[in-house]
């Protein structure tokens, strides 16, 4: 089962950023040596664990998914761009100084970005450098390390809360890496959102469907203009996500890979109506790169007569 290395951005900053020119990439030192990183910005992963221990584990061929999370601090610059490089060892950049990604941030207050990487080596260390610059040229770095040929592993989302059409929960999450998106967030992920909420107007009959379906049961895909941030813009397009109800049986604490890989799930349905302490079974992508999870409902809050309001919370397993 191929896995993703999804890296994704969020940006949260006081002000806008200038529309000029990104800094310049700043030169290693002898044989490669990382530059210092002396800027202010607050950077972290969103998965806790990995701030503690920023390791994961894939093989040849797989992708990695993680999120970081990237502020300004009260006294640093503002972030302009963002520079990943892969090597071999912990304090370099490896046998180039060219990044296999630059991303030059949006002018927004809050933004994300998401990359993917495929590992090539069939076993050993990978390192991924995120340099984050800001309007100085100063880098704010988070380092990955990725074992290669390590056990495939599953996620686990506790407690996940979306909202339907008029909550201002988010509505749109992506398995892979545990974010939820609001609608200002989404343009550039699209593709990574699986799983979303939404209930009829006209019954309380709330289902997790694909953001492609939204579309096909007719629900808005255009920001209201009441948004001030991102009013007009599409929250269409992305990947099918197929879901079924969960065979009787499945322990959903006890599921692992094992577990997830030998659901049954057709591509069927783009959409389900849930009940509140059941469990779904879903799918996205295909082939070699397809992704199996499982979903546990645990509650569901319902506003009479204002259907479009309501929340679901759920657990999550899928694949990596």
């Amino acid at each position: 089962m191929k896995k993703s290395i999804i890296i994704l951005f969020s940006l949260i900053s006081l002000f806008f950023y200038a529309c000029n020119s990104i800094p310049d990439a700043v030169l290693p030192g002898p044989n490669n040596e990382l530059p210092a990183a002396t800027g202010k910005l607050d950077v972290s992963f969103t998965d806790a664990s990995l701030n503690v221990n920023p390791e994961v584990y894939a093989g040849n061929g797989d992708n990695v998914t993680v999120t970081l999370l990237i502020k300004k601090s009260p006294d640093g610059g503002k972030p302009r761009v963002a520079r990943i490089y892969v090597a071999q060892q912990a304090n370099y950049r490896g046998t180039t100084d060219q990044p296999l990604f630059e991303v030059k941030l949006k002018n927004v207050d809050e933004q994300s970005q998401t990359f993917e990487y495929t590992v090539s080596p069939t076993s050993g260390v990978v390192y991924l450098h995120f340099d984050v610059q800001d309007n100085s040229g100063l880098i704010s770095r988070k380092t990955l390390k990725i074992n290669v040929g390590k056990e495939e592993q599953i996620s686990t989302w506790s407690g996940v809360e979306l909202g339907a059409q008029s909550n201002e929960l988010a509505s749109r999450f992506a398995s892979s890496t545990g974010v939820r998106y609001q609608v200002c967030d989404i343009d550039s992920n699209i593709k990574f959102v699986d799983i979303t909420y939404a209930s009829s107007k006209t019954a309380d009959k709330p289902q997790f469907l694909s953001n492609p379906e939204r579309v096909n049961q007719g629900y808005s895909t255009t920001v209201p203009a009441s948004n001030a941030n991102c009013a007009g813009s599409s929250t269409a397009g992305g990947n099918p996500t197929y879901f079924q109800e969960a065979p009787f049986g499945i322990d959903f604490d006890a599921a692992d890979n094992t577990t997830l890989q030998a659901l049954n799930i057709t591509s069927v349905s783009q959409a389900i109506l849930i009940e509140e302490g059941k469990l779904y079974m879903y799918r996205k992508g295909d082939g070699a790169k397809m992704k199996k999870g499982l979903i546990r409902v645990k509650s569901i809050t319902k506003v009479a007569n204002l259907y479009t309001q309501g929340k679901v919370v759920f657990d999550v397993k899928i694949q990596k």
